[in-house]
């Protein structure tokens, strides 16, 4: 779902800036802030650097991971986004795959330094930031994401879950 504080209008701006075209930003899914993004992006004369998939398949969303080099969460840190943890990062990070997300406390928290996560101000910097990466820095977040997501299974996950249950009734 693409909402108006995903941080996405701030990243197609700046890649109107931005003169290596073969920087490209994909666009999976819909929502209240789509057509205005793909507003944005033909009067930025961009279409051919902004692909949007519109909503897909939930069986495709591995294959359009896939086909990413760096997975985005450019979102606001406001009150929707400050403490919640999207499922989608730990999709990103399962198919090794750096990602670049705005500072927000909760993924701070849950996923921390080591994750495979660098970290930004404001959705502005998403292409500052990944003009930063060089190919041994990819590589290395990688790795980190494949060590930080080794120990995530639905097992795990309900067990840690059960555990908190007790020790609230406890």
């Amino acid at each position: 779902w693409i909402y108006e504080f995903s941080g996405l209008k701030e990243v197609i701006v700046s890649l109107s800036e931005e003169s290596d075209v073969r920087l490209k930003l994909l666009v999976v899914g819909e929502g209240d802030y789509f057509h205005e993004l793909q507003d944005l992006t033909r009067g930025l004369n961009l279409q051919d650097r902004v692909i949007f998939t519109g909503w897909r398949p939930y069986d495709e969303i591995p294959h359009l991971i896939a086909s990413a080099d760096v997975c985005l969460l450019p979102a606001y840190n406001n009150n929707v986004m400050r403490d919640i943890v999207p499922i989608k990062l730990y999709e990103y990070l399962a198919m090794a795959k750096p990602v670049i997300c705005t500072r927000l406390p909760g993924v701070m928290k849950e996923f921390g330094y080591d994750s495979g996560i660098t970290y930004i101000d404001k959705p502005e910097d998403v292409i500052s930031c990944i003009k930063q990466l060089s190919d041994s820095k990819i590589l290395d977040l990688k790795k980190d994401a494949m060590t930080f997501i080794k120990d995530y299974n639905w097992d795990s996950i309900v067990s840690e879950f059960e555990n908190l249950i007790k020790s609230v009734r406890a």
